[in-house]
C-alpha cells in the first residue's frame, strides 16, 4: 500500500541521513539505493555486483549465531552472495 511505502521511505531517510552526512563529510562518494524485494539479501548482493560497488556498508543487528541460524539474516545472505568488499556495522 502507499502508506506502507511512505513508512519505508521515512525509515530509510532516518537511517541514511546521519550516515550520508558522515560519509560525505569524509570526502567519500556515496551512492544510495532503496531496494524493494521479497528476497532482500539476494537483491542487495545483485545490486552491488551489477553496479560494481567498491564497498558495501550494511547494518547488522548482531543477533548471534543461534538466532541468526534459526531466523536467517539479511547481512549473512548478502555476505554469502556478494563478491564486493563488505563493511558490517553492528547496532549498539
Amino acid at each position: 500500500t502507499e502508506q506502507a511505502a511512505e513508512m519505508q521511505r521515512a525509515a530509510f531517510e532516518r537511517v541514511m541521513a546521519p550516515a550520508r552526512k558522515l560519509l560525505r563529510g569524509s570526502g567519500l562518494m556515496v551512492t544510495e539505493a532503496q531496494l524493494v524485494s521479497n528476497h532482500v539479501g539476494e537483491a542487495i548482493a545483485t545490486h552491488a555486483t551489477k553496479n560494481k560497488l567498491d564497498l558495501l556498508a550494511i547494518g547488522s543487528h548482531g543477533e548471534g549465531a543461534l538466532r541468526s541460524a534459526v531466523l536467517g539474516s539479511v547481512a549473512t545472505r548478502v555476505a554469502a552472495r556478494c563478491r564486493n568488499a563488505l563493511l558490517f556495522i553492528r547496532q549498539k
